[in-house]
């Protein structure tokens, strides 16, 4: 990396960057060992807990083959039905021995354990080898007796059951602690890297203090020269760094655009008399928004209209209040120069145009009709008009889905035809381009 290409200002921010670049990689680093760390904890304990379940298991199973050996050797005095009866007793031992030293690291588990024990300990001795050893003197066990040793297995049966609803407890605790210290970890890492770019942020203010109000003022400048007020000087600074030659070429870029842009502002896009865009900017702004509607098979509506009778008009009050009066309608049009949902322009003299892509050809004349109605209710005297006593327009809505061999000029004509048609219908009507070369007005006044 060349440090000399960042400049004084950029090697002073260097420092206290990788500064707090380095203390972060050790905290992320410390962070994602210790979820890992709890994470191997959690896995060591629900290994633990499966040895646990086993054991239980076993234990479970091997009481069963003790009482499965035990009744069939009652009943047949078959010798083969001991053999999973004294293997039963062994594993029993076995697993009662696991048990309880595998429970050693989960205490809430040892007071079950320790019952499961107990009650198979139970069956065994009070049951078990006293039934086996009736059957091996050739005695018979009473019904009674069968009938106690039956709810004793059960007994055990039913703490067995409850036993392992516990482990799945104890299951769900361990991973919650360890959700618990993940989340612990993870909200420790968070608040300390909010302490560490707070006070970084403090430091680069240290560092910045000289020059972040220069910095600061010189982006309202800025600001302020992209919305064309080239009124607000630059800041003061004096010390010789990047930042001193950055004003200055500013400076210079300012005293520049503020010769040219203002002028080219007016000329290339704006009529001047209304404000409103002009004709050379409609004919840009309709190409490209007809090849996107031709391209997406998008609804495409113009609106075209005039002043009715406007050489009356200026023959009547004179140039100067036909000005004003092309000024009013202008601002009563404003509103439709939102793009690219609509765009409205002066198209010469006293026409303009309304161009609203997307538009479908009820919404074109809805907005037509909005435009003819808020015209006339602006009530511009208009005593030399034989149509009405104030100021009314005359306009044509042209409404179609562009296809591949259609151009732009297209749709203009046929809005101007439908301008043609108003006029000729007595003006002061809205009037749709009908292919059939049959019209109708829309609520003509």
């Amino acid at each position: 990396m060349n440090l000399n290409s960042l400049g004084k200002l950029g090697n002073r921010l260097l420092s206290s960057i990788i500064v707090s670049a380095l203390i972060i990689v050790i905290l992320v680093i410390t962070c994602t060992v210790s979820v890992r760390l709890f994470l191997n904890i959690n896995i060591q304990g629900q290994r633990a807990l499966d040895s646990i379940e086993e054991s239980a298991n076993n234990l479970f199973k091997s009481l069963i083959d003790q009482e499965t050996g035990q009744r069939g050797y009652n009943l047949t005095e078959d010798s083969t039905f001991l053999e999973p009866y004294y293997e039963g007793r062994k594993i029993f031992s076995e697993s009662s021995k696991d048990l309880r030293e595998e429970a050693g690291d989960f205490p809430d588990l040892h007071i079950e354990v320790k019952q499961v024990v107990q009650k198979g300990e139970y069956w065994q001795k009070n049951y078990g080898e006293p039934l086996v050893d009736l059957t091996l003197e050739g005695k018979h066990p009473t019904v009674q007796l069968l009938k106690e040793g039956k709810k004793a297995f059960d007994d055990f049966r039913y703490t067995t059951r409850d036993f392992s609803k516990k482990v799945e407890a104890q299951r769900s605790n361990v991973r919650n602690i360890m959700n618990k210290r993940i989340n612990m970890a993870l909200t420790a890492l968070v608040i300390i890297l909010i302490g560490i770019i707070f006070i970084n942020l403090l430091i680069n203010y240290q560092i910045l203090k000289s020059v972040i109000k220069p910095i600061i003022e010189l982006s309202s400048s800025v600001k302020c020269y992209t919305d064309h007020n080239f009124s607000k000087g630059i800041p003061v600074y004096r010390k010789r760094d990047e930042l001193f030659e950055l004003i200055k070429n500013i400076d210079l870029m300012r005293n520049e655009l503020s010769q040219s842009i203002t002028s080219l502002k007016l000329k290339v896009n704006y009529d001047e008399l209304t404000g409103l865009y002009n004709r050379r900017y409609f004919n840009e702004f309709i190409i490209t928004e007809w090849e996107l509607a031709k391209k997406n098979s998008f609804n495409f509506s113009l609106i075209i209209f005039d002043i009715d009778h406007y050489k009356n008009f200026n023959d009547t009050y004179g140039h100067l209040a036909g000005d004003e009066c092309l000024k009013t309608i202008s601002e009563c049009i404003q509103v439709y120069n939102a793009e690219p949902l609509s765009f409205a322009a002066r198209y010469g003299g006293e026409e303009f145009v309304v161009l609203l892509p997307q538009e479908t050809e009820d919404e074109a004349l809805s907005v037509a009709e909005n435009i003819k109605t808020a015209i006339l209710d602006l009530k511009i005297p208009h005593r030399s008009s034989p149509v009405n006593e104030y100021v009314t327009v005359s306009i044509g809505v042209a409404s179609i889905i562009p296809i591949e061999e259609m151009e732009p000029n297209e749709i203009i004509s046929m809005a101007d035809e439908a301008l043609y048609k108003s006029k000729q219908n007595g003006r002061n009507k809205v009037t749709k381009y009908m292919r059939e070369s049959q019209y109708s007005d829309v609520n003509p006044v």
